[in-house]
């Protein structure tokens, strides 16, 4: 096992970088995507995942709407854009 300048085992090191400090789900409230087991409309949320070594990750995830049990990493699929009405 080799250390590291401050002393942890190369291990340590590993395991404190990849430490989750702060993880937040937020609802994307416009998405109309589908479950790909039974068809039936997902929820969709953006998860932020914050880590020791100050790393930030934002993936996508879906929950189908009915209890097939169901969930991953989806594409959020909007239906609406974000753009100003003239």
């Amino acid at each position: 096992m080799t250390q590291q300048e401050d002393g942890r085992s190369e291990t340590e090191g590993r395991e404190s970088a990849s430490l989750v400090v702060m993880r937040r789900r937020r609802e994307v409230l416009d998405h109309f995507g589908s479950c790909p087991a039974c068809g039936y409309a997902t929820h969709a949320f953006l998860v932020t995942t914050s880590y020791a070594d100050g790393r930030t990750v934002v993936t996508t995830e879906g929950v189908c709407g009915l209890p097939c049990g169901w969930s991953g990493v989806i594409e959020i699929e909007r239906m609406t854009t974000g753009g100003r009405r003239s």
